[in-house]
């Protein structure tokens, strides 16, 4: 009986789609250099420095180094270019997008002996309370990638399809497409619906045309020069952090902090994969296979941290991030559509939005040390050093075989990271000058994802109020895995950004 409450649907499998994997890990594990733009123009280089809204994210006591109560906003525009190479072949396309980074608000308490009713000093000079929104996160990109493959995307559908009854994959009198992959999904799981979409689209057939039968074989073979592919990806979203921020000075020297961190994500991807060039005797001319991801959810974590004043120059800092606590939930929708010369063209759309039960994913914590000089009003230099263990990085689910498999995954290719941050800042009157450079380490042990960023920026002063600029350009190696299974050949992605920040800060 094919027919089943929908109350059930995917109770008992979340092992779906090519969703949790190493690529995922590292999306959701790797900030962006975001905040004001005096931050971002620094290489984000404030670990021992603090009075800056995007300090926050390194030190928490960052919060209690503000002079006076602020409220600062901060917009971006950022273009990407991505270099695709996929088999020798290679295509670049570029994408653009705007977003607020950075709105926060702090309130600045000072003790004095004057406003005292006893004559001492108290040993707290100052508090501070602060609220911080910073996208730390921006998955907005989109690339396209083409070339020759000897592998065809229908080793992928023979994976998911072996074993699978081929009376399952065949519709019942009065049964359309919804209907069966809908109950695939309840019943069966994700690979069942891979099955069906390839059978029904003719580009994989049963050895035995019997109920019974669970072998299958491809209707195709690639041309003389191999497969030709075209892959198309589109991305958007990001995580939101909401920080709440309690910090304090003690006896004008040193300053603690601890922030509670809310992280909201967000993250939507549409795959569009083509496939031509059959030799003459497969059945089908052309195949294309659209996917699209949505994934999103809420996490939790929290910071400790400390900044000692040495002397009138020299600051240092320590701070420690905790892991964030994601609870996420996944929905995914398919359709093929095939070309042959016997069939025409052939559409399997079943529109269904498959929804998967939620799971529980941890990011790795992050120790952070920093250093400062400070030239009285002239400038400033600071460098920080980050390190984030990668492969702590665990998918919270025991009961799990998918994700717990995943876990070794991440325990075999993944390593420890840090990523070295330099700043520097000139003043002149109410003018300002910064520079700052970050380096981070490949976080995969069997490819170079490392990354570099510079960045520039200026800054005028007011008096009541400051306006920042930043200019910060980003290079940095990604791969793509195609599907999780078959064919699992990697894009390989060479990609520069740009990204510029405008920032307004409000003194009260």
């Amino acid at each position: 009986m094919k027919q089943v409450s929908k109350a059930i649907v995917l109770l008992f499998f979340t092992a779906f789609v090519n969703g949790q994997t190493l690529q995922d890990v590292l999306r959701y594990s790797t900030n962006n250099l975001s905040g004001t733009a005096r931050y971002t123009a620094m290489g984000g280089a404030f670990g021992a420095l603090g009075g800056d809204f995007g300090a926050l994210e390194n030190n928490p006591a960052a919060g209690s180094v503000f002079d006076n109560t602020q409220f600062s906003i901060t917009t971006s525009s950022n273009r990407s270019i991505n270099d695709a190479s996929y088999f020798g072949s290679n295509y670049q396309n570029k994408h653009r997008d705007r977003d607020f980074d950075q709105v926060g608000f702090v309130l600045v308490l000072k003790n004095s002996k004057q406003n005292s009713k006893v004559d001492i000093d108290l040993p707290w000079s100052k508090l501070s309370f602060a609220f911080n929104y910073q996208k730390t996160a921006n998955f907005n990109n989109s690339f396209i990638a083409d070339g020759y493959n000897n592998r065809g995307v229908d080793q992928y559908f023979l994976n998911n399809a072996q074993g699978i009854a081929l009376e399952n994959l065949q519709l019942l009198d009065g049964e359309n497409d919804s209907e069966l992959y809908s109950y695939l999904g309840e019943d069966y799981g994700f690979n069942a619906q891979q099955a069906f979409l390839g059978f029904q689209s003719y580009l994989i057939d049963a050895t035995e045309d019997t109920f019974s039968n669970t072998s299958y074989i491809s209707s195709v073979n690639g041309g003389s020069a191999g497969y030709f592919h075209e892959y198309e990806t589109s991305r958007d979203g990001g995580i939101k952090k909401y920080t709440f921020n309690f910090s304090g000075e003690y006896l004008n020297k040193y300053n603690i902090g601890i922030s509670i961190n809310r992280h909201k994500l967000e993250y939507r991807e549409t795959s569009d994969f083509y496939e031509r060039n059959y030799s003459d005797d497969s059945a089908l001319n052309a195949f294309r296979f659209n996917n699209e991801l949505f994934a999103f959810g809420e996490g939790i974590s929290f910071q400790l941290g400390g900044i000692a004043k040495l002397n009138k120059e020299i600051r240092v800092g320590i701070s420690y991030e905790s892991p964030t606590w994601f609870s996420i939930i996944e929905e995914t929708t398919q359709f093929v559509v095939s070309d042959g010369d016997d069939q025409g063209n052939t559409t399997i759309e079943p529109n269904v939005i498959t929804s998967y039960p939620e799971y529980s994913f941890k990011t790795p914590s992050k120790y952070t040390g920093s250093f400062a000089y400070v030239f009285g009003k002239k400038g400033l230099v600071s460098v920080e050093y980050t390190q984030v263990n990668y492969e702590k990085a665990k998918f919270n689910e025991p009961n799990d075989t998918y994700l717990v498999d995943q876990n070794t995954q991440i325990t075999n290719n993944l390593n420890s990271a840090g990523i070295l941050r330099f700043g520097g800042e000139y003043r002149f009157g109410n003018y300002s000058i910064r520079a700052g450079y970050i380096k981070q380490d490949a976080s995969l042990k069997n490819f170079d994802n490392s990354a570099t960023s510079k960045s520039i920026g200026a800054g005028i002063n007011f008096g009541g109020s400051s306006l920042d600029l930043s200019v910060v350009s980003s290079e940095m190696m990604l791969q793509q895995q195609l599907f999780s299974s078959g064919l699992t050949d990697n894009i390989n992605l060479n990609r520069d950004q740009l990204g510029i920040r405008l920032s307004y800060i409000l003194k009260l």
